[in-house]
């Protein structure tokens, strides 16, 4: 009989409460709740701006998603390429490290039979070039603020892509070796035909992907700008985007769902080191992140609706 509670799923809750209690603790201690009526003085048609700009980050990540099963020789329409994408964002976000993120080589290996390595490996190049970009923009802390904790982080995150850039292309010698030793077993596989093999695309693919990647962030990064001056704060663009980058990465190394309290946290911290309040930096981060990840997540779930009837279909 099967234990009510897994122990992956016991860690992601006790991962997702850490969260919550750091974010609970940002915002007591900020001062927000008691100038909540800062909320009121926003700029909303800026707001507006922002949210068509989440939603452009979205649509980039759609066509990234279709533009890479092409070069799997496995071409999907706009339809199909957002039900995967946007269902994405909800297991992705759910799940500590964004192992979520494999439903789309799952959904793409059931909806068409593509090769479920091929589908990881199209996973990879999404993560690999976000990881890169982020590192390579938060290498611009060098030039502000240089602080142990930034430091170590920065130094996980090179340790993480020199991994990545290793397995890339050493992936194919260890699968050989793993497909060795599975043959010899009495597996199910076997009367599958058992072939562990990793394609890899063009470089003209490869720098295709990168460039899309940075469309998806750059539009990120404006978002946040544009949200900092609908609060009447006119900050470096330069600066925030490096501040973000730190961010983002300090949320996916906590491994806590979403990264909430700890992206929310720095975030904050680093908005406040500009010279803005530490209510109003709140206010900003949690606005930001209302009208790009926490709206992102709501909306995947009910793509994810909507991928699972596509499933059905097959």
């Amino acid at each position: 009989m099967r234990p009510l509670i897994t122990r992956r799923t016991l860690i992601q809750v006790i991962l997702l409460l850490v969260g919550l209690i750091l974010l609970g603790y940002f915002i007591v201690t900020s001062g927000i709740i008691e100038n909540h009526q800062l909320l009121t003085t926003v700029n909303i048609s800026l707001l507006g701006v922002a949210f068509i700009l989440s939603l452009g980050n979205i649509l980039v990540k759609v066509y990234r998603w279709k533009y890479l099963s092409a070069c799997y020789s496995q071409p999907i329409s706009w339809k199909e390429a957002s039900l995967v994408s946007i269902s994405s964002l909800f297991f992705a976000n759910i799940t500590p490290g964004k192992i979520g993120d494999l439903y789309k080589a799952y959904f793409m290996k059931m909806r068409y039979g593509l090769n479920f390595l091929d589908g990881v490996s199209m996973i990879f190049y999404e993560r690999f070039f976000e990881l890169s970009i982020l590192f390579v923009v938060a290498t611009g802390i060098a030039f502000t603020q240089l602080q142990g904790i930034t430091v170590i982080i920065l130094e996980i995150t090179f340790l993480l892509l020199i991994v990545g850039i290793f397995l890339y292309y050493k992936v194919d010698t260890f699968l050989r070796i793993v497909q060795k030793v599975l043959v010899k077993l009495p597996l199910p596989l076997q009367n599958e035909g058992l072939d562990l093999y990793i394609r890899k695309i063009p470089l003209f693919d490869i720098l295709v992907v990168c460039l899309i990647t940075l469309v998806s962030l750059v539009l990120e990064f404006i978002r946040l700008w544009v949200v900092v001056i609908a609060f009447g704060y006119l900050l470096n663009p330069f600066l925030i985007s490096i501040y973000m980058s730190l961010a983002i990465i300090i949320g996916l190394v906590s491994q806590i769902p979403l990264g909430i309290g700890a992206m929310e946290g720095s975030l904050n911290h680093f908005i406040t080191s500009m010279g803005v309040p530490s209510a109003v930096a709140l206010a900003i981060v949690l606005v930001d992140r209302m009208i790009s990840m926490y709206f992102a997540l709501v909306l995947g779930l009910i793509f994810s609706k909507f991928s699972f009837d596509a499933l059905q279909e097959v």
